[in-house]
């Protein structure tokens, strides 16, 4: 722990058609400016949703500017839009001008406490789906110097299947049709060839086997990466919603996680928090 006061900041971005972007900043008020982390949760869960608040308090007392927010979609869902808006809001592509909408934000007129934050150097930790939007977005936005993909970031994002004598719904349709139309621009796995920074994917050997064949085969084609597998762990390295706790396997995500930060931003944190 530390002695330092982890002050924290709401903020909510307005966005077209309706949809807005929540979330809160978490930082130590210790008179440094500190390297942005801004997180993105999974394609299931939301910036509350089991670990996220745990997470971020810990990024954030390990001296990061701690950045936490909602996809649009979540709001859209909780403040009843049409179910058209809804379906839009739930793309790849909304998620992807999610990321942008709030580092946009950040380095503008700022997400609050703003003062503690270097923009200069920004990294993107995303989850499942948001993993692989979280590259995506990196390779485009000159101010991320680094990204954590957790269990996920490791292939194309999956298009939604109608089961056997069921059709799609709304949403699934406009997923689907937003990945058709966009297959190129939403090539994750050729992204890596494009980078220029260092990516560290973090993925639990217990999780869809889909993943794990994803994985070799990113490992073989980008040796110059970085990859850690957490023996045993699931999808949400074995943490629970609602939650219970931390979990060793996602105490190893983290340790690993902020080894990797550590050696990006090590300038930046010199004289900073260590675990």
């Amino acid at each position: 722990m530390t002695s330092e006061t982890l002050a924290i900041a709401s903020f909510e971005i307005p966005q077209a058609n309706g949809l807005r972007i929540r979330g809160e900043v978490r930082v130590l008020q210790d008179g440094r400016r500190k390297p942005v982390l801004v997180l993105g949760h999974g394609f299931r869960a939301h910036r509350l949703w089991s670990f996220w608040p745990d997470v971020a308090r810990r990024f954030a007392e390990q001296g990061y500017y701690t950045v936490s927010f909602d996809f649009a979609r979540i709001a859209a869902e909780e403040d009843r839009l049409t179910d058209e808006a809804i379906a839009q809001a739930a793309t790849f592509g909304q998620e992807l001008a999610d990321w942008e909408a709030v580092v946009s934000r950040l380095r503008t007129t700022g997400l609050g406490l703003e003062g503690d934050a270097d923009i200069e150097n920004v990294a993107v930790l995303g989850h499942s789906r948001a993993a692989g939007s979280g590259v995506l977005f990196a390779s485009r936005e000159p101010a991320v110097r680094a990204v954590i993909a957790w269990n996920g970031g490791v292939s194309a994002p999956n298009a939604p299947i109608a089961q056997e004598g069921a059709k799609l719904t709304i949403r699934e349709e406009a997923i689907l049709a937003d990945l058709t139309a966009n297959a190129d621009r939403y090539d994750v796995v050729g992204t890596y060839g494009d980078l220029d920074i260092p990516v560290l994917v973090v993925y639990g050997t217990a999780d869809h086997e889909r993943l794990l064949t994803a994985v070799n085969e990113l490992q073989d084609a980008y040796p110059e990466q970085s990859f850690v597998a957490i023996g045993g762990a699931d999808h949400s390295f074995n943490a629970k919603h609602p939650y219970e706790g931390f979990t060793k396997h996602l105490e190893d995500a983290l340790d690993n996680s902020l080894r990797f930060l550590r050696r990006v931003f090590s300038s930046e944190l010199n004289g900073g928090n260590t675990l």
